[in-house]
C-alpha cells in the first residue's frame, strides 16, 4: 500500500498548499485505485508529475475494482515485459486506459509480477518533491 500512500500523500500536501503542485514529483509502483472519478479527475492538477507503473499482470492495480466507484488517476508507465533494462513500456496519459494494465483479463492478474519491478525484487515507492515552504 506504499504506492497508495504516496499518491494520496502527494495529492494531500498539494491541496493544503504545503507545495506548489509543479514542485511535486510522483512515481509509484503497483498503485492501488485509490479514490472515486472525481478525485481522479482532480489529480492532475494538484500532482502534474505523476506516474503510476504497472509490471505486466501485477494485480495490485485491480485489486479494488472499478464496480467499487474507484479509480485510478492517469498516467500509467506499463510494462508487459520482464521490465528489464531497456525492455519497451506504454504510456497511457488517462485514467484507465484499455491500451495499459486494463488491457489484461483477470483471469491472468497475478501477484508474481506485484514482486518485482525493474528487474529486482523491489517493491518500493519513489516519492520525490523539491522545495519547501
Amino acid at each position: 500500500m506504499g504506492a497508495s500512500m504516496a499518491a494520496m500523500s502527494a495529492a494531500y500536501i498539494s491541496q493544503m498548499g504545503y507545495v506548489s503542485p509543479n514542485d511535486i514529483k510522483m512515481i509509484n509502483f503497483g498503485e492501488l485505485r485509490i479514490g472515486h472519478k472525481d478525485f481522479a479527475d482532480r489529480y492532475p492538477t494538484l500532482v502534474p508529475y505523476a506516474y503510476r507503473i504497472v509490471h505486466r499482470n501485477d494485480i495490485a492495480p485491480h485489486a479494488i475494482p472499478l464496480t467499487a466507484g474507484y479509480s485510478h488517476h492517469k498516467n500509467e508507465i506499463w510494462y508487459n515485459n520482464s521490465m528489464n533494462e531497456n525492455d519497451p513500456y506504454i504510456e497511457c496519459d488517462e485514467e484507465e486506459s484499455p491500451n495499459c494494465s486494463d488491457s489484461v483479463p483477470q483471469s491472468e492478474w497475478t501477484w508474481n509480477d506485484h514482486k518485482y519491478f525493474v528487474g529486482a525484487g523491489l517493491n518500493d515507492t519513489c516519492y520525490c518533491m523539491k522545495g519547501s515552504r
